[in-house]
């Protein structure tokens, strides 16, 4: 049995060594000598560190755990190379969605790490070697269509220790796809609804893995009202140049109890799951064409403009269904449609993208992406489809002008890559005509009019409206 200090270097070693990525299996399991990565600081929280160190030290503790495979290391160095000079942009959004998949695979008696090569190291308190080696496999395929789509030469290494020799852990080797290939029938990894492996329930551990009975909390207890209803609403959009509102702007809301709400791609981020994402997709669309289809009947003309986010977009799993009610739209109706794509990470390979523009161009007259307010390079969304940008200038009064000028070289970098630009947010006369200055277009926020619950018919509006139209924001 070894002492929880010596479990505690062993720990640090981990932290500072991930593991023979990209090497063949040596004697002690792990790379030595040259190419090793930096090592890693320890977490700033002593006090969570130790209690990590002592709940590794009695899973390993446990006989031939690691014998049986039930410790691995998910290793992104394949993605990284893949994506290339777009991994340091895409790097965050990456990350997040490893922790996210991750966490709905492991069960609360697992432990997981994160290197400093941002690597994950995982630690499987029940499963046996194949089980635990299928987990770590799907949600490698999980990860790798969400950035890379169906690129058949995305991979990721996933080493499985095998057991322990001088108090290092030897590895073996193998890609997730081979893994997935080799998969039984019979495997003791059980599958969720959605396809993804799951474990056996959390519920079932009564103990926190070291034999000591969890406390029972009280826990808070909130009608979903309170969190917050999700929804979509419209903004009017005006066209300065032909001086007429011809597009609402279907935007995700989150609204509150006190009637506040959250607007855009801001509403969203409390959102991980990608079939939660898709279902406010797919209402935001069958409503939006809904609406549409009333006002063509009724011989009214007007453009609608319909979110549809990353998360949907990038797995199969949730492009397919979207892509199905996209499909049932009629063609009269589509060239009255805009797609607007939100939350797509910056650093999207080319390639990638025009992929995924691909799939939806057919249902719909343009193509804009969210994108932020900041001064920028456009080039790498030129040329694959996308028909124009669309940025929210922050609130804030007091730095219109500095604003002003961010939104010049905005402009200018949307021109040179061929893009329309439509700025929203706009809550003053000044900024609008600021907008107009800077050869914007389209435009939208509080100051064309705030969001509503159905669009209107296209109206004429003009320069004296804006300036008799009430109040400004």
């Amino acid at each position: 049995m070894r002492t929880i200090s010596s479990m505690g270097r062993l720990l640090r070693r981990w932290f500072s060594q991930t593991g023979a990525a990209g090497s063949s299996p040596n004697a002690a399991g792990l790379p030595s000598g040259a190419g090793k990565p930096p090592p890693a600081s320890p977490p700033e929280n002593g006090e969570e560190l130790r209690a990590l160190e002592q709940r590794l030290w009695r899973l390993l503790m446990q006989p031939a755990v690691a014998s049986t495979g039930r410790v691995h290391l998910l290793n992104l160095g394949l993605m990284r190379d893949r994506l290339g000079t777009g991994w340091p942009a895409l790097r965050p959004r990456v990350l997040v969605a490893a922790d996210a998949i991750i966490d709905r695979c492991l069960t609360r008696n697992d432990i997981r790490f994160k290197t400093e090569s941002d690597d994950f190291i995982l630690v499987f308190a029940t499963l046996d070697r194949h089980a635990a080696d299928l987990v770590c496999a799907r949600i490698a395929q999980e990860l790798l269509q969400l950035f890379l789509g169906d690129d058949r030469s995305a991979d990721l290494r996933i080493s499985t220790a095998v057991g322990v020799a001088d108090g290092q852990i030897q590895f073996e080797h193998a890609l997730a796809k081979v893994l997935l290939a080799q998969a039984r029938p019979d495997s003791a990894a059980v599958r969720s609804a959605d396809g993804s492996p799951a474990m056996s329930g959390p519920g079932i551990h009564a103990d926190d893995g070291g034999g000591k009975v969890r406390p029972v909390l009280r826990q808070l207890q909130l009608s979903p009202e309170d969190a917050g209803q999700f929804g979509i609403r419209y903004r009017p959009v005006w066209d300065i140049g032909k001086l007429v509102i011809s597009t609402y702007m279907g935007t995700p809301v989150r609204i509150f109890p006190d009637g506040s709400f959250l607007e855009g791609t801001a509403a969203l981020n409390s959102l991980t799951d990608p079939m939660e994402i898709l279902r406010l997709d797919a209402d935001a669309l069958v409503e939006s064409v809904e609406i549409l289809n009333g006002l063509f009947r009724n011989r009214s003309r007007l453009m609608m403009s319909v979110p549809v986010c990353f998360e949907t977009l990038a797995a199969r799993r949730t492009r397919l269904p979207f892509l199905e009610i996209c499909q049932s739209i009629p063609d009269y109706l589509r060239r009255f449609l805009i797609f607007e794509l939100l939350r797509f990470p910056p650093g999207v390979p080319t390639g990638r993208l025009n992929e995924l523009l691909h799939e939806v161009r057919p249902y719909c007259r343009w193509t804009f992406m969210r994108i932020e307010f900041k001064s920028q390079s456009l080039s790498g969304l030129s040329g694959n489809g996308l028909s124009g940008i669309t940025m929210a200038m922050p609130a804030d009064r007091s730095a219109e002008a500095r604003l002003m000028e961010e939104m010049n070289g905005i402009v200018t970098a949307a021109e040179r890559a061929g893009l329309m630009i439509c700025v929203a947010g706009l809550s003053t006369t000044s900024m609008v005509v600021a907008a107009r200055a800077s050869g914007v277009r389209l435009v939208a926020g509080n100051r064309i009019g705030p969001p509503q619950d159905r669009p209107r018919s296209m109206i004429r509006f003009d320069w004296p409206d804006l300036y008799r139209d009430g109040e400004e924001g």
